[in-house]
């Protein structure tokens, strides 16, 4: 192989990379919102969320932090019925349900959103 097959060998293979390396984040969110889609599938699990790069839990609160990205949930506001959060590296999740009459989070992405009543799933 020449200098010059090398080099544009080199070019696309890092194209090929970058481009794997992109859909990084965007797949744990397709997961979760294709949670329930086959059967067999977990039904106790919402098909709506968050992806976030951290994800605390404590005391039965859940919160995630850093570029948070939503699924058919809302940015911003209180947040009504279960959902997830869920690390868009480690997939460490948690379910937060509302308790009657309450929310059952609050969201200000792509900061933060914190869920009450959360449990690790």
């Amino acid at each position: 192989m020449t200098k010059w097959k090398a080099a544009r060998r080199a070019r696309a293979l890092t194209v090929v990379a970058a481009a794997v390396t992109s859909l990084v984040g965007v797949l744990p969110a397709a997961a979760s919102s294709a949670a329930d889609d086959g059967p067999g599938a977990d039904s106790r699990l919402p098909h709506r969320g968050y992806v976030c790069d951290r994800v605390e839990h404590d005391r039965g609160a859940g919160v995630g932090s850093g570029d948070c990205r939503a699924v058919r949930t809302p940015r911003h506001g209180h947040v009504r019925d279960a959902f997830v959060i869920e690390s868009r590296r480690t997939h460490y999740r948690v379910v937060c349900t509302s308790k009657r009459g309450h929310v059952s989070g609050y969201a200000n992405l792509p900061k933060w959103v914190r869920g009450a009543s959360c449990h690790r799933a």
